[in-house]
């Protein structure tokens, strides 16, 4: 038997030691930032806290820190995950369409673009709808179009704001539709639905997670048509636009991004980690639970995904810039 020797021991130890970090690529990282520009306690804030306990679960108990960064309808936030350290140890919420009105506005001189982040993963893609108050004349989207043609201008829909998504959703499905809508740029959430209920809008733009599905069980709201590939389950009834003649879908798409050089071989590891954990029994549920509307895209299918919304935002914010 060979006799113990400390500087084998050492190499031995140092050998392993170097395999590990090789295999973990943020094993010099002290914890995954994870940037939310947007405030605590809205929906992107809920789900990145919800995932974060879960995504350190696959990253070796690497602790995952949210920190909100909000401010110019996420901007901020994205200028600070855009110029971050390529590193892995910095990753970021990029909500789609919104980040990429962004930058393609040449009047809000983002200090990003496309090529400044790398997409990591698709977390959740938050279908679009159509809704009215429960007492609307209107049954369906065939009828609000209608009404809009027999009175252009007229009819009143609001969304959360100038190229948001219920924004480009409005401007795509009048194109589609030939119908001239009033669009008023509101705030959404909470003020939206009151300013519909309180009759100062005929409808509104809304997404179909959250309370919404309760407000449309409870009749308080009709959902005229959604913007989706398919029927949603938490709204029984109701038709896809496609369903009712107008090929078109429309949603609210959370990314999660790094800075744009980070290496391809990180980008694909924390794409793995959060694939499995979104597949964690324990996550699905409490996402369920809170109406996540959960579909996970690796790097290469959410980078396709990106490009393709980009295509079709770009003119309608070309035009709306031209205003």
């Amino acid at each position: 038997m060979r006799p113990y020797s400390p500087l084998l021991a050492g190499a031995v130890m140092l050998l392993a030691s170097t395999a590990v970090a090789q295999d973990n690529p943020l094993s010099d990282c002290r914890a995954l930032r994870m940037i939310v520009p947007y405030t605590a306690g809205g929906g992107g804030d809920v789900g990145a806290r919800l995932l974060a306990p879960a995504l350190s679960a696959q990253l070796n108990g690497l602790p995952v820190q949210v920190e909100n960064v909000p401010g110019a309808g996420s901007q901020i936030g994205i200028s600070q995950l855009a110029t971050a350290r390529p590193d892995g140890c910095t990753v970021g919420w990029t909500h789609l369409p919104a980040a990429i009105t962004i930058y393609l506005d040449k009047k809000r001189r983002a200090a990003f673009n496309r090529t400044s982040l790398a997409p990591v993963a698709m977390f959740v893609v938050d279908g679009g709808a159509i809704a009215v108050a429960g007492n609307s004349p209107f049954s369906d989207l065939s009828s609000l179009v209608a009404a809009a043609k027999a009175s252009p201008g007229k009819i009143s829909i609001s969304d959360s704001g100038v190229l948001s998504e219920g924004h480009i959703l409005l401007r795509k499905f009048g194109d589609l539709s030939g119908a001239d809508f009033n669009i008023v740029h509101g705030t959404g959430g909470a003020e939206g639905v009151a300013d519909l209920l309180g009759g100062h809008v005929d409808a509104m733009t809304i997404n179909l997670s959250g309370a919404n599905a309760e407000m449309a069980r409870s009749g308080q709201i009709r959902v005229l048509g959604i913007f989706t590939d398919a029927e949603n389950a938490k709204f029984p009834g109701v038709a896809t636009a496609q369903a009712q003649g107008f090929d078109m879908t429309s949603a609210t798409s959370r990314a999660i991004s790094a800075p744009g050089k980070t290496d391809p071989k990180i980008i694909a590891y924390l794409s793995s980690a959060v694939k499995a954990a979104m597949a964690d029994p324990d996550f699905v549920q409490k996402a369920a639970d809170i109406g996540l509307a959960l579909r996970y895209m690796d790097q290469d299918q959410t980078a396709e995904y990106w490009g393709a919304m980009e295509a079709e935002v770009a003119p309608i914010v070309a035009s709306e810039i031209a205003k």
